[in-house]
């Protein structure tokens, strides 16, 4: 009934997965990204930003001392005293920055992962409908997002609030102390207000990001229909079959090459059909059927056979008989089994061996 009703009721097939990809069209949320790169940002700076703050009073105390402040700056002076004030700067300043970079590119990756699609980038008159953007902007979802940043706003303002109250004595007792003991507290406080607004924002990226990933499987969904359609397009496309033979073909090419040579015997029929016969009377109950095939299959499996030594027995009808209803790995049928004893002795004879 859902299908006739039209109703998407089957999961996205890979296919569909892949062209939604490809067009730009998959589950990310930016307030998740914005939110770990805010996050990462806050820790890289909680441990990076003492050493970075001694290295520039190092470079401002080193400034000040130097002995060109007495006697001035000539113009070829300015790079040689500009340049390692410079590079240590970039120094102290590169793990954070080259950190808060490797958060940016992996808040991408853990969404999308490595995706390069220009298909977003070609202009589409349907994005400059006025119809369609007042749609956005006054539509639900529109009106979720806006809730979504109301939402965020409450609960920053309100931890702010909680943490505020609770150090509001330590803020009052900051002129008493020195100028490095009150700045140190003014930081720590800082990082403390800092830790919960990002931890709280990354949550609520997370559950933004949770509610895109439902709502693009949602989207992704097809009907009975197009599931089968697209099933019958790819079935039918010339180079699919063509490429499914080749691999099937090769399989069979492999699996001949390792189970012929364990054959004791090969019946034939003898052009068409080919069967490869093991016995071994210590292990197995009756003789087994290691291989067979048809045409050129059967072709190939005389010749491994030639290659290797092993009896080719022309019998048409047990050759024929076998193929129809035997299966590969298995053992012959109960019918056949003294057609193929009388083979199996003959061999035996032929190659001098007992019979056990």
């Amino acid at each position: 009934m859902s299908e006739d009703l039209g109703e998407r009721t089957e999961d996205a097939t890979p296919k569909r997965r892949q062209e939604a990809r490809e067009e730009g069209n998959i589950a990310r949320s930016q307030d998740a990204s914005n939110a770990l790169l805010l996050f990462g940002a806050i820790l890289l700076l909680a441990s990076g930003i003492k050493p970075l703050l001694l290295a520039l009073a190092s470079m401002l105390e080193k400034s000040l001392a130097a002995d060109y402040l007495e006697g001035g700056v000539r113009p070829d002076q300015v790079t040689a005293m500009i340049l390692p004030t410079l590079m240590e700067g970039a120094y102290a300043a590169a793990p954070i920055v080259l950190g808060a970079t490797a958060i940016a590119i992996l808040a991408h990756l853990w969404q999308v992962g490595l995706m390069v699609t220009t298909k977003p980038l070609v202009p589409s008159f349907d994005r400059l409908n006025p119809a369609k953007g007042f749609g956005r902007i006054f539509g639900m979802q529109g009106v979720i997002k806006t809730a979504m940043d109301v939402f965020k706003l409450v609960v920053v303002a309100w931890i702010t609030y909680t943490v505020g109250a609770a150090v509001l004595p330590q803020i009052v007792g900051l002129p008493g102390l020195g100028v490095v003991e009150g700045f140190e507290h003014i930081g720590s406080i800082g990082l403390g207000l800092a830790m919960q607004v990002g931890a709280a924002l990354l949550v609520l990226g997370i559950a933004d990001y949770a509610v895109r990933r439902i709502k693009h499987e949602s989207d992704l969904r097809m009907t009975k229909q197009q599931v089968k359609e697209e099933f019958k397009e790819s079935d039918g496309n010339p180079e699919v079959k063509k490429r499914r033979m080749q691999v099937a073909r090769q399989l069979a090419m492999r699996r001949l090459q390792t189970a012929v040579p364990k054959a004791d015997v090969i019946v034939t029929n003898p052009e068409h059909i080919s069967v490869a016969i093991q016995y071994d009377p210590q292990s197995m109950g009756a003789p087994r059927i290691v291989a067979m095939g048809a045409d050129h299959l059967a072709m190939r499996i005389r010749q491994i056979a030639t290659q290797h030594g092993i009896p080719i027995v022309e019998r048409k009808p047990l050759a024929r008989a076998l193929y129809a209803q035997a299966k590969v790995g298995q053992e012959i049928p109960a019918d056949h089994y003294k057609a193929v004893a009388e083979i199996l002795a003959y061999v035996y004879r032929l190659k001098g061996k007992m019979v056990a």
